[in-house]
């Protein structure tokens, strides 16, 4: 019982600094505006506070004056103009944050002008230093976005509370497998759709409807099994509220932009990645619960273990819905 009640209070504590899915990166856009001249533009994610804006520098530019700060609910932002003598491309340009990288990673999103087409760089957040390549040359390997794929859904705090929500309805091996598929194929379907494209959907009010989802799961943990649809076929409900996850994962993609070339490649590899962060976490879920069963602490039957978790889980979602809503 007290390591149940010790995962309940990781739980309250973790999103606190961690701010459910604004797990976006450092975003930088670089723009040709003809004569060496490039407009450069980044920020950091609104969880994260305005003095851990980085400066962003080339070898061999110069700054004009008028450097530009602003602060939005999309995060905090800086632009300036560059100078790049003989162009900006291959020359090396670096991320400077004013203490540590607060752990993020940077899409550099590159824009030649002349028609040419956009490009995307990846980095991890060790990686402080790129070059930019020449036009038509395309940045952002399959494994970029793999990685990419597998952060989003170990950082998505939301994601994951909706994916252990199912698994403690689910229960047994079998049904968290049916459960969890119905998830994947959903939110394939939604992220596909999205990032093409197809279908929109304001990117607020999704986030709210999957924290919505998370309050559900909540209510139904805190009840107990009963005779509903949610508890007798869970995989209809994991289904149903995984296409509106789909959406919120196709916003990262969105903001980032993929390649040109290969642009098939790059969606399938992002989803892939969440796919397998999705895994390992339901794994790690379910070793858990196994070892409190082993040590005799059943989290399907423990009362107050299961309330305790239905009820911070479900008050949590639903301030992070009414923050959104707000938004």
């Amino acid at each position: 019982m007290r390591l149940c009640l010790l995962l309940v209070a990781l739980l309250v504590l973790w999103p606190v600094t961690a701010r459910a899915d604004d797990n976006r990166p450092l975003n930088a856009t670089v723009k040709a505006e003809g004569g060496d001249t490039y407009r450069v533009t980044w920020k950091v994610p609104a969880n994260i506070e305005a003095r851990h804006l980085p400066q962003l520098s080339a070898e061999e530019c110069t700054s004009a004056e008028g450097q530009r700060n602003w602060s939005d609910p999309l995060g905090h932002w800086r632009e300036e103009v560059w100078h790049c003598e003989g162009g900006i491309a291959s020359k090396p340009v670096t991320i400077a944050y004013p203490f540590a990288n607060p752990n993020l990673a940077s899409i550099i999103r590159y824009h030649p002008g002349n028609g040419a087409d956009p490009q995307t760089v990846l980095l991890q957040p060790q990686e402080m230093r790129f070059s930019l390549a020449e036009a038509g040359e395309e940045r952002g390997s399959f494994l970029d976005f793999l990685v990419l794929g597998i952060e989003h859904i170990w950082m998505g705090v939301d994601h994951l509370l909706f994916v252990a929500g199912l698994i403690f309805i689910a229960r047994t091996p079998r049904r968290v497998l049916t459960t969890i598929t119905g998830f994947t194929i959903a939110h394939s379907l939604t992220l596909a759709l999205s990032t093409l494209d197809l279908v929109r959907l304001p990117i607020s009010a999704v986030e709210a409807v999957i924290a919505l989802s998370i309050v559900f799961l909540a209510v139904e943990i805190v009840k107990g099994p009963r005779d509903t649809l949610t508890w007798r076929k869970p995989i209809f409900v994991a289904s149903a509220f995984g296409l509106l996850h789909g959406f919120g994962f196709a916003a990262v993609l969105r903001e980032i932009g993929l390649p040109n070339e290969g642009f098939m490649a790059a969606l399938f590899a992002f989803n892939v990645g969440i796919e397998i962060g999705q895994v390992i976490f339901a794994i790690s879920v379910l070793g858990t619960v196994w070892l409190l069963r082993r040590a005799g602490n059943s989290i399907g039957t423990q009362f107050p273990a299961a309330k305790a978790t239905g009820y911070v889980v479900g008050t949590l979602a639903s301030f992070w819905m009414f923050e959104r809503m707000l938004v």
